[in-house]
């Protein structure tokens, strides 16, 4: 009796908060929706299909206020194909700033945030053409273009559309500081370590009446992060390390991005090195 009583009252109160437009109803939407559907995304990405393990720590691991609680997932289907101009898979984990509860909204809009605009996560790309090594040319050097490819396409044509800004419209531009080849990392050896600046537009804008589906993720944007201007042009840090793996036919890559170069490297330390990849269940 009491255990119905108790599930009678939260939905009620989950429908009592989404009729008034409580602004924490975002947060609880984002909390309760997304694990659900990244069910749906894991089981149709090529790395469940070939039985792969690609784990990365979400924001539980640590007890700051730092990133949203949950690694995420997409299946970019055919859209990174298209935009390839070749028949190749990309999945995506991805993970951004904290929630601001009370507001609805994540930390990711905030201006006056160190997460503002910021991820981390890992790609896996895996190309149909079983002798394109994606990202590296034949000598083993990295193809600065192809890996660029990825967090552009990701930027551009995933993370700003579902905001709001159109496709394409989105600027990405990368300034490389340092290669570092044969690194050792997350207990694997031959990794490359990649430095670099970015330019990008920031994801605060106004926030429209349209539900976007980013919306879902990131909750809106709080009325008091808008600052006059829909998504401005900011300037961030990023990391990569990046691999091919020849047991899996494909090039894997753990990134970072933010302003602050502090939270490149605790994310670095505290997430990005405990990542894991290898045959599911192992």
């Amino acid at each position: 009796m009491k255990k119905r009583f108790f599930l009678a009252f939260l939905v009620l109160f989950v429908a009592f908060c989404y009729r008034l437009g409580f602004p924490f109803w975002n947060t609880l939407k984002s909390y309760g929706i997304m694990p659900i559907y990244d069910l749906y995304m894991v089981k149709n990405s090529l790395l469940h299909q070939k039985g792969i393990g690609f784990f990365i720590p979400g924001g539980m691991k640590t007890k700051q206020k730092d990133w949203y609680p949950y690694m995420l997932h997409h299946h970019a289907g055919d859209a990174f194909s298209h935009y390839m101009g070749r028949q190749v898979s990309l999945d995506i984990l991805y993970s951004f700033g904290h929630f601001d509860f009370w507001k609805g909204s994540s930390s990711f809009y905030n201006m006056d945030s160190p997460y503002y605009g910021a991820f981390y996560g890992g790609y896996a790309v895996f190309p149909q053409d079983q002798n394109w090594i994606y990202g590296f040319d034949e000598d083993g050097n990295i193809d600065m273009e192809e890996i660029k490819k990825v967090p552009m396409f990701d930027q551009t044509y995933l993370v700003l559309p579902s905001i709001g800004l159109p496709t394409g419209k989105g600027i990405f531009r990368t300034k490389i500081k340092n290669i570092r080849y044969g690194q050792s990392y997350m207990r694997e050896k031959d990794w490359v370590r990649i430095d670099a600046e970015i330019e990008t537009n920031a994801p605060t804008h106004q926030a429209a009446r349209t539900n976007y589906p980013g919306y879902v993720q990131y909750g809106k944007p709080h009325n008091s992060y808008y600052q006059g201007q829909d998504y401005p042009i900011i300037s961030l840090k990023g990391r990569i390390y990046v691999k091919y793996f020849e047991e899996y036919q494909g090039t894997f890559f753990l990134y970072v991005m933010a302003r602050d170069e502090k939270i490149l490297d605790e994310c670095d330390q505290n997430f990005l090195s405990h990542a894991f990849i290898g045959m599911a269940g192992t």
